[in-house]
């Protein structure tokens, strides 16, 4: 299970992040994005199967 922080940091390395409402694009420069707030995250699930790929590659740098 990854925490909050970490779904901040795979969202920021994520190259098929899109964010669910134009307003998550404005707030970035005050509120982090995270997989919640991502179109391709649903029902705690990346459709695009990146979360976990993006995931480990980060724990091993």
């Amino acid at each position: 299970m990854f925490s909050l922080q970490n779904k901040m940091i795979i969202a920021e390395n994520c190259k098929e992040y899109r964010a669910k409402s134009y307003m998550s694009d404005l707030q970035t420069s005050y509120i982090s994005n995270d997989c919640s707030n991502c179109i391709n995250f649903s029902n705690n699930t990346c459709t695009k199967n990146l979360f976990n790929k993006i995931g480990k590659m980060i724990s091993i740098n």
